[in-house]
């Protein structure tokens, strides 16, 4: 590690200013490079301390003792290269990063910013103000973003707390859930709940209490302590005072919890062991002699902004106890309870009838659901058994081959060959309906519009499936007008038309015809396929598009499908 400047907290003389010490680290294996972007800083008047490393493994070692207001970072380390580097330091939540790059790596500097970092330096294009500025706004658009995270995250623990506290009808669980939410709330906080019971007001006659919550708060912090017991008198109780007016009150420390002195040996042990640098205590439950509250055990001063979240939490808690306690007591009086009793059985009313209405919603979603799951099991049957076929084959026809290729002619091994091909595209055929298939109900597809002459749309595709209507000596022609643009996606289109016409060359006898025709309706185009073939039967007609049927027959030469043409094709026009 170089330490370019002092690092005891002095304004360097370079930087007499009244502007804030900004501490930086600079992460730059080029001694060079680290020390222009050093002289850059003093020229532009900021005031810094900097801090070089050239390594990841050196820097991740000082940002463990060591805080920084940013990280200036080279994204090709000998140790780490690109975002990768960026991640590691990323984890620094309230400390901005900002890359540094060469002039020919600006896209890897986007990407930075894209993957988090506050912003970017090229070093080739480095001017003193603009590199204070960028490190200046780097700083406080990560304390914005930082102040934004942690209200959200504030309004979260708070709404989430009054949620839990307002259905609760006990007064313990408010109690674990106080706890946990200001655990949740202050990173590391170690937060336990505190009771008192006294007859005399402000002294604790029990003092099993107190020193039960000496037990807890040791077990708590997974301490072993040798000595068994710790020095308690009825000074310790003045600490109740403090559970009184529903603010947080911070404490001098397990000193001031237990009534113990600075330089009591057990309870310097007992705060050293424990990390306890910060306690505090607030009450929210008061009943008659009844006192309770929550300690708070803390190795940062908690700010402001939590400090009221804190209190309103508790006083959220305070009014809820307040309301159990008042419920309890209309309990006791049969007049109170009747009234109670008849409100409650409204409320049970109509949120029984609401949640009758929820029910049935379920119901009726849980009964699609279980018909699509059914509707999609059939169809995955399905594509299981026609994808077999097509295998059988391959491994039959393979198999004959392996075995006796060598007392074979020429005839029988090009009749296998054939075999072999006709499988081959099959089985390929149906894959790839399968791929677009799946992507299309995944929504993998994104549609790319664009303005597609239509003729020339539907001569490529007849051109390509020209070799299949010239086996069967099919005539397929195009009575499409040249002027006729149409704005969509390609792919897809392409997809629909070729399954149309496919199937028209399928199921067409040879000799037969097949053509393509459109009408113009306003911005509707509407595509036809007529052929001279077979046909489908009514009954077939309504069972096309079902995912949990499989209407495929042979063609007029044994041609095979896959079930899945019209189905891509219904999906892909939809």
């Amino acid at each position: 590690m170089d330490s370019l400047y002092d690092l005891d907290g002095k304004v360097p003389p370079h930087s007499m200013t009244d502007e804030k010490l900004l501490e930086l680290l600079i992460i730059e294996d080029n001694d060079g490079d680290a020390l222009i972007l050093r002289e850059l800083l003093r020229i532009s008047g900021l005031n810094f301390s900097l801090v070089h490393s050239s390594t990841r493994h050196e820097a991740v070692a000082i940002l463990r003792n060591k805080k920084f207001d940013a990280i200036l970072l080279d994204l090709g380390l000998p140790d780490s290269t690109g975002l990768d580097t960026l991640k590691e330091f990323q984890s620094y939540e309230d400390t901005p990063v900002v890359v540094m790059t060469g002039l020919d790596d600006e896209d890897t500097a986007l990407a930075a910013l894209r993957a988090g970092a506050e912003d970017y330096i090229i070093k080739n294009k480095l001017e003193p103000d603009n590199v204070a500025r960028i490190i200046r706004y780097s700083i406080e658009r990560k304390k914005a973003e930082n102040y934004v995270k942690k209200n959200n995250h504030q309004l979260s623990v708070l709404s989430a707390t009054a949620a839990m506290i307002h259905i609760t009808e006990e007064i313990p669980p408010i109690y674990t859930t106080i706890c946990n939410s200001i655990r949740e709330l202050i990173k590391n906080a170690i937060a336990l709940s505190v009771e008192f019971r006294d007859e005399n007001n402000y002294g604790i006659s029990n003092k099993e209490q107190i020193y039960h919550l000496r037990d807890d708060l040791i077990s708590l912090l997974d301490i072993d302590i040798d000595q068994p017991s710790l020095p308690i008198t009825d000074q310790t109780f003045s600490i109740i005072s403090k559970l009184f007016d529903g603010e947080l009150h911070r404490l001098d420390g397990i000193y001031e919890l237990l009534n113990g002195k600075p330089e009591d040996k057990t309870l310097s042990q007992l705060e050293e062991l424990a990390g306890v640098k910060f306690l505090y205590i607030i009450g929210f439950r008061r009943e008659k002699e009844h006192f309770g509250g929550v300690l708070i055990s803390t190795g940062e001063p908690l700010e402001d902004s939590d400090c009221r979240i804190i209190e309103n939490i508790c006083s959220q808690a305070s009014l809820s106890i307040y309301r159990i306690l008042m419920k309890k007591n209309l309990v006791a009086s049969e007049a109170r309870y009747q009234k109670l009793a008849g409100e409650l059985e409204k409320k049970v009313k109509e949120r029984t009838i609401e949640l009758e209405k929820v029910n049935n919603v379920l119901r009726e979603n849980e009964a699609q659901l279980m018909e699509l799951n059914a509707t999609k099991d059939k169809f995955f049957s399905i594509l299981a058994h026609d994808l077999k076929n097509p295998f059988t084959s391959l491994l039959g026809a393979t198999e004959l081959l392996s075995r006796d290729i060598q007392g074979m002619d020429r005839v029988k091994i090009k009749k296998l060959a054939q075999i072999l091909n006709e499988s081959s595209k099959s089985g390929y055929a149906i894959l790839l309906n399968l791929l677009d298939w799946s992507r299309s109900q995944t929504g993998q597809i994104k549609i790319n519009h664009q303005r597609l002459n239509m003729k020339n749309l539907i001569d490529d595709n007849i051109a390509d499936l020209n070799l299949s209507a010239l086996d069967k000596n099919i005539r397929v022609t195009s009575e499409i007008p040249e002027n006729i643009i149409l704005n969509t996606d390609k792919n897809m289109l392409n997809t629909v038309v070729r399954n149309l016409l496919s199937n028209a060359i399928k199921f067409t006898p040879k000799g037969g015809k097949v053509i393509i025709t459109c009408s113009v309706n306003g911005t509707e185009l509407t595509i036809s396929v007529k052929d001279t073939g077979t046909g489908i039967s009514s009954e077939n007609l309504g069972k096309l598009f079902r995912l949990d049927s499989k209407i495929t027959t042979p063609g007029t030469a044994k041609e095979t499908g896959t079930g899945l043409g019209l189905k891509l094709s219904k999906e892909f026009v939809t």
